[in-house]
């Protein structure tokens, strides 16, 4: 079927790219390295080229994972820290993929679409690799740190539709969330994924640890469950931020980027990814060995479900299309999965 109704191609013709980076790591420290980066490639080399060969570095990845723990359990010390250099690697492709682009005048719809595609996709596989470093393995933490993961991007692109800019604030995913990912890589090479198992206070020994419920709480974490405390906790305020951005955006009386005010109608939008964790959560409830034992395999099925409902966002975006709340193949796929996994388990079929 088609995406894009005919009287609305010319909108195409009209797009361009809007991006806000308030990342001070971004500015001083990385924005030189990508200047000078992109300066290796030909200018024959397409900018989607450029993605996709990071995207390859994060696939790379999951097969080396597949390669020494299909289960997601733990791997050789040395395999993450080519974890760590290929994601590295990936945020580096992603981030001058645009001055490419810029570069060879070939900006456009299309790379906005296949750059927010396969970022959707490395979500979802990084998820994969982090679970493996810090010990979660296949559970129900990890399913967490999946729906974290995704829930900032959805939120980012979400924002972008209704504000026209990619905003990515002082700390962003695509920033400071990728460099603590490799980081974390880095120290599993080290120390060795059961490191992660420690609780607080076995990590900070030195600290003079109170007897109040607070303390005694917090000394009991184990340090990958803290790890997506802080993710969770990052989760909640960039709902807050981007929800205030949009609302900002709606009430403005000179932004005309949607003449449609409706605060409500925007925060609705939320509700397709509401509705794809409810349903993948009701399915995992009824079938917890897809948590316990098939989790590698239903998270890329998620994370393409999840880059399909992103590509109708982008596609809605620069060509100012509606925001697509219905999303029947995902809706249709993890609806039917759970109907079928309730039928089966109350022995109807």
């Amino acid at each position: 079927m088609g995406y894009i109704p005919e009287q609305s191609l010319d909108n195409l013709y009209k797009y361009r790219y809007g991006g806000v980076d308030k990342s001070i790591i971004s500015r001083y420290i990385l924005a030189p390295y990508w200047n000078n980066l992109v300066k290796i490639f030909p200018l024959w080399v397409a900018p989607n080229l450029i993605t996709l060969l990071g995207l390859l570095f994060i696939v790379a990845n999951v097969f080396t994972l597949f390669y020494y723990a299909p289960d997601l359990g733990p791997c050789p010390n040395w395999v993450y820290y080519t974890f760590g250099a290929g994601l590295f690697i990936y945020q580096s492709l992603d981030a001058i993929d645009g001055k490419q682009a810029r570069r060879t005048g070939a900006q456009g719809p299309l790379g906005e679409l296949f750059d927010h595609g396969c970022d959707a996709i490395n979500t979802s596989l990084g998820v994969m690799t982090w679970a493996s470093a810090t010990y979660l393995g296949q559970s129900w933490w990890t399913v967490a740190s999946l729906v974290a993961s995704l829930g900032n991007f959805y939120l980012s692109t979400w924002e972008e539709y209704h504000t026209g800019v990619l905003y990515l604030g002082y700390f962003s995913g695509p920033v400071e969330g990728v460099l603590m990912l490799v980081g974390v890589q880095l120290i599993t090479g080290y120390f060795g994924p059961a490191l992660w198992t420690l609780r607080v206070e076995e990590a900070l020994p030195q600290v003079q640890w109170s007897t109040n419920a607070y303390s005694r709480l917090v000394g009991a974490l184990q340090l990958n469950h803290c790890l997506i405390a802080l993710g969770l906790v990052i989760l909640i305020l960039n709902i807050a931020f981007a929800i205030i951005n949009v609302i900002q955006v709606k009430r403005s009386p000179t932004d005309m980027s949607h003449p449609d005010r409706s605060i409500a109608k925007a925060l609705l939008g939320l509700t397709p990814f509401l509705v794809m964790c409810f349903l993948g959560y009701k399915w995992m409830c009824l079938w917890p060995d897809l948590v316990h034992e098939h989790l590698a395999l239903f998270i890329p099925i998620l994370g393409l479900l999840f880059g399909f409902q992103v590509g109708l966002m982008i596609v809605a975006h620069v060509a100012k299309l509606p925001f697509p709340i219905i999303n029947a193949p995902v809706f249709g796929f993890l609806g039917l999965g759970y109907l079928y996994a309730y039928l089966e388990t109350n022995n109807i079929l």
